[in-house]
């Protein structure tokens, strides 16, 4: 049986070493989208000027949940108190909430100003973006519900935000030479995200915690229905006709 947390079959060394590599997985998660959006940044490919007051409440609103994210592994790694991390992780159910009306809302009005920069095919692109926010809401909100049960909650809300760097590694992505196939190298850096924790439960802490086979299973399921959802009449007369 697991216990509260994972490391406790193993002692509190285990722990501790897991409750840190949950941290460098953030780390990697912030840099991922940091680096993403700020090369746009940085290569002039966008400026703050450019998008309307939603699209900064959007920026605004997901940034937050990325540096809550980050924060909440660094109390945890650091032993602070836990019931500022209780307090913090309703704030975060609260922004998860909004996010997911939000960034729908972000989707189909990027579409409308045509600001797609042509990676994708627009019905592709909206298909993408909201099912990865589906894919984000239900690992997020199933987090959030076993939160009592450590070792899941912190794998759940591990997998869940993986599915929201698809955007910033799309970016990078773009710096590519054309004909790069970008939409295979999103989905291979958002699996290589989910097996670097499934390696280190394997190899470190001696097996694979279940609440992996959920999250892995939730982004083949998001990662699969994108191209056919997203190349269907419907979406794509839907997309056609925002961005007209």
């Amino acid at each position: 049986m697991w216990g509260a947390e994972m490391g406790e079959v193993g002692g509190h060394a285990p722990l501790a070493k897991e409750r840190w590599f949950f941290f460098y997985l953030a780390v990697a998660i912030f840099a991922t989208v940091a680096a993403g959006f700020g090369s746009q940044v940085v290569t002039g490919r966008t400026w703050f000027t450019d998008f309307p007051w939603q699209v900064h409440a959007h920026v605004a609103l997901f940034s937050s949940w990325i540096i809550l994210y980050l924060t909440q592994n660094w109390l945890v790694a650091n032993g602070r108190s836990p019931q500022l991390h209780r307090r913090l992780g309703w704030l975060g159910a609260v922004i998860a909430m909004l996010m997911i009306p939000l960034g729908i809302a972000g989707t189909m009005g990027a579409i409308a100003r045509g600001a797609i920069n042509g990676i994708f095919p627009l019905g592709l692109f909206l298909a993408l973006d909201v099912l990865h926010l589906v894919g984000f809401g239900v690992l997020t909100f199933a987090g959030l519900r076993m939160r009592r049960h450590a070792a899941w909650h912190k794998r759940l809300m591990f997998c869940g935000t993986v599915l929201l760097t698809a955007p910033a590694i799309s970016r990078l992505a773009g710096f590519l030479p054309a004909g790069s196939p970008t939409p295979l190298l999103v989905v291979a850096a958002l699996f290589l995200f989910l097996l670097t924790g499934i390696f280190f439960d394997r190899f470190v802490l001696g097996r694979v915690h279940p609440a992996y086979y959920w999250g892995v299973a939730a982004t083949a399921t998001v990662e699969l229905l994108v191209v056919p959802i997203g190349g269907s009449a419907p979406v794509i007369t839907f997309a056609k006709w925002l961005a007209t």
